[in-house]
């Protein structure tokens, strides 16, 4: 029981420090939202309205009877229309599923430490590093798929040390790790990448038929749902993945740009804007840009480490495993900064981060215990040089998790304060109505109306007509009056004047201290205009029930 204790006690203290950690963010969040638990983003509302439909109706999508794929993530969803099923319905549902894969996460991470004889203080170190850097509490406030991602990631890491270990892996091996791969990708599919660095591996390790059984078992997953998708008339891959990706495509002169964007702005810039973090303004954007420079300087660190690490522990078999999971995160971190996202709240590279503090750890760690002597011999110039290097090299990551600490609380008033009221109006105002939106969450998981989405997510014309370019303002006003949309509520300047200036304005509701939101002001059109009245009638009777501080501005 004492060495029990002894080797896991750094779990316990992360665990610790994260229950600490996340119930000082509730507290934050509480008190900015009048004592309202309140998500940070509207796409976790998206993963709820889709799982709720499918335990319930049996179809994936936002409307009940219509098949969209909106979620990019199949097996979250499915994990919580699983919840769904059992009965349980609680809006608290995601932050408690994202509680319990944090603490998978970091037992795995122990777990993977362990198996390079890491001491206890180390583990501590590194796991504590996890939490705070990564940083956990916000991704398990968002709601979303991420901590998942990030706990298979560090999984499929654990299980790839044994696959690699085997000159001929065995059956049992090769299958283990090809279902977790699977289910990465179906938890985000940027985890294609992950797979593809441990089949390039595979490879350069001539493990040929292992690594081929184990590709072709991984994509199964993935091509069962891809061919599901088809049948029921959308795209092999979920509309917001098609929507988002970076398109390669489109002629020279689209080919051009798109490689000038991918070369210049994501692998050395380590993003396509650089605006000002700390302004709120651009808290988005410079979230993004924050995002892109930390995964810049971890291709610049981890490569670093690999080629002058030249301890006697390097030079193991234990130590090459090391090196080739260094190798495998620059790979992965490498295509994901050229090929996906970043930022939004600083999740979609939040399972880079972990992988990144791991390899990176595991990869210095030989070199911190073998050179303390060499280290304290430096003169105190070149000790602080040292110093100097690793803190600037490394700065971004406390920046990016203070950002993230700070912008949380500010993301989880928006939501509350814009589409939850939103949701709230349309579940007292209307039923069974078609309203067309640019945001589908809130709306879709809180009323029983019919909801069209404007932006193509929730809705596969749409989506279409985005990826055939033929999305224009003559097309969205001949599809809304098509599906009988009654009213709109969107964003003004997410679509062009020809189309708004066909409905009725009718009111704005304004934020203030936008961080998240796709727009500080949301505008409510009446596209049908003998609805006009009626419309304008209930925003006034339900304005008195909106937080103060949302400025409220009627046309009609």
């Amino acid at each position: 029981m004492k060495l029990f204790i002894q080797k896991r006690y750094p779990v316990f203290i992360a665990l610790l420090v994260l229950a600490l950690l996340l119930f000082i963010s509730c507290q934050q969040i509480l008190l900015a939202t009048n004592d309202y638990f309140c998500y940070p983003l509207d796409d976790t509302f998206i993963h709820m309205t889709i799982a709720k439909n499918f335990a319930l109706n049996g179809t994936w999508g936002i409307n009940p009877q219509e098949f969209s794929s909106a979620s990019s993530s199949p097996l979250y969803t499915l994990i919580l229309a699983g919840l769904f099923k059992l009965s349980i319905n609680s809006m608290w549902m995601p932050f408690f599923v994202n509680a319990f894969f944090a603490c998978l996460l970091l037992i795995t991470s122990g777990k993977l430490l362990r198996q390079f004889n890491v001491s206890p203080v180390a583990q501590c170190i590194i796991l504590l590093l996890i939490v705070i850097l990564t940083p956990l509490t916000v991704m398990i406030v968002c709601g979303m798929e991420h901590t998942l991602h990030a706990w298979l990631a560090v999984l499929l890491l654990y299980k790839t040390i044994h696959f690699l270990r085997q000159d001929s892996p065995d059956l049992k091996t090769v299958v283990i790790t090809a279902l977790i791969a699977g289910l990465a990708i179906l938890a985000r599919f940027e985890a294609l990448f992950l797979l593809a660095a441990i089949v390039i591996l595979g490879i350069y390790n001539k493990k040929w038929l292992s690594t081929f059984a184990l590709l072709v078992i991984a994509l199964i997953p993935m091509v069962l749902f891809g061919y599901l998708s088809l049948q029921q008339g959308g795209y092999f891959l979920p509309n917001s993945v098609l929507l988002k990706a970076s398109h390669i495509g489109g002629g020279l002169e689209q080919l051009k740009n798109s490689l000038q964007e991918i070369v210049l702005y994501k692998l050395i810039y380590g993003n396509n804007t650089m605006m000002n973090i700390f302004s709120d303004q651009y808290a988005p954007e410079g979230a993004s840009s924050l995002s892109g420079t930390v995964l810049v300087r971890l291709l610049i660190v981890i490569p670093v480490l690999l080629l002058t690490l030249k301890t006697d522990a390097q030079k193991t078999f234990s130590g090459k495993l090391v090196k080739q999971l260094g190798c495998i995160f620059i790979i992965t971190c490498f295509l994901h900064l050229a090929l996906a996202a970043v930022g939004w709240l600083f999740r979609y590279e939040a399972y880079l981060v972990v992988m990144g503090i791991i390899t990176g750890s595991l990869l210095l760690y030989p070199q911190l215990i073998n050179g303390r002597a060499k280290l304290f011999a430096q003169s105190l110039l070149e000790r602080l040089v040292l110093l100097f290097l690793v803190i600037f090299t490394l700065a971004p990551l406390p920046l990016r998790a203070m950002s993230a600490y700070n912008n949380l609380p500010k993301a989880c008033r928006n939501i509350y304060e814009q589409q939850h009221q939103i949701g709230r109006f349309l579940q007292q105002s209307y039923h069974h109505t078609a309203i067309a939106v640019n945001d589908i969450g809130a709306v879709s998981y809180m009323s029983d109306n019919r909801i069209l989405d404007m932006w193509g997510l929730g809705n596969n014309i749409v989506a279409t007509s985005k990826l055939q370019g033929h999305y224009t303002s003559s097309f969205l006003q001949q599809f809304t009056q098509k599906q009988q949309i009654k009213i709109a509520i969107v964003y003004d300047s997410w679509f062009d004047s020809t189309l708004l200036h066909q409905w009725k304005k009718v009111a704005t509701w304004k934020i203030s201290d936008n961080v998240i939101c796709g727009s500080d002001e949301v505008s409510f059109y009446a596209i049908d205009p003998a609805w006009t009245g009626s419309l304008a009638d209930r925003l006034k009777n339900f304005s008195g029930q909106l937080p103060r501080d949302v400025r409220v501005t009627y046309f009609q």
